[in-house]
């Protein structure tokens, strides 16, 4: 069994960091709601939402250490430790990329057109469900660890959501590049839905890793 040594609960800290991600997120979703029903990108509200972001990311950021840190003492193999290490850094990716796409709309002021509003808050809404998988996955790592891996829906699940986020990401950039805005304005308008989209391809990759962990440590 992976996990069956006792020591440090690496698994309660690892679940900490994984919340405080989410909580990143939370935070992001509030900020891109009112970026996409505002034309004024340099607010003060939306200045107000990234500076609560930039604050909530190193919340995440000092969870991760501490989770890190746990495992000098766990009594699990190296590869094990190392792979924990690789989800619990993926993870913190994602809040890396949401105070990344926050801090690029407030000082470029890039606006959300209003056209694209409701596709970009769909793209956070599957994002958002295909976190909450994987945060079950990462639990499962430690509480039913035979489940997930006799189970692999749970993995395909989050992969096939990540497709849905493609179709929606696609249609945007089809749609802008056949629109008559300025190449500048198109540019910068692609470059944060491709930023806003890399968080779904974070957990997916997250996903993938997750379950090389369970093909090469259940043999």
């Amino acid at each position: 069994m992976l996990f069956k040594k006792r020591g440090p609960d690496v698994h309660a800290l690892i679940m900490a960091q994984i919340r405080d991600v989410e909580n990143c997120m939370v935070v992001f979703e509030d900020f891109m709601t009112a970026a996409a029903t505002t034309q004024e990108p340099g607010s003060e509200t939306l200045r107000a939402l990234c500076k609560k972001l930039d604050l909530a990311e190193d919340v995440a950021d000092l969870s991760l250490r501490t989770m890190i840190d746990s495992l000098k003492k766990a009594p699990y193999l190296p590869s094990t430790k190392e792979d924990l290490i690789s989800i619990a850094t993926s993870c913190d990716k994602i809040a890396n990329k949401c105070e990344t796409v926050a801090n690029r709309i407030v000082l470029r002021r890039i606006p959300c057109p209003a056209i694209y509003v409701d596709d970009i808050l769909k793209i956070f809404a599957v994002t958002k469900k295909q976190f909450q998988m994987l945060e079950d996955c990462i639990s499962m790592l430690f509480s039913r660890l035979n489940v997930l891996s006799s189970e692999p829906q749970h993995l395909d699940q989050i992969r096939a959501l990540e497709s849905e986020v493609d179709k929606l990401e696609h249609g945007i950039y089809e749609h802008l590049y056949a629109s008559d805005r300025d190449l500048a304005e198109k540019q910068q308008i692609a470059r944060v839905v491709e930023l806003l989209c890399d968080v779904s391809d974070i957990i997916e990759d997250i996903a993938d890793k997750i379950q090389i962990m369970l093909i090469t440590r259940m043999a």
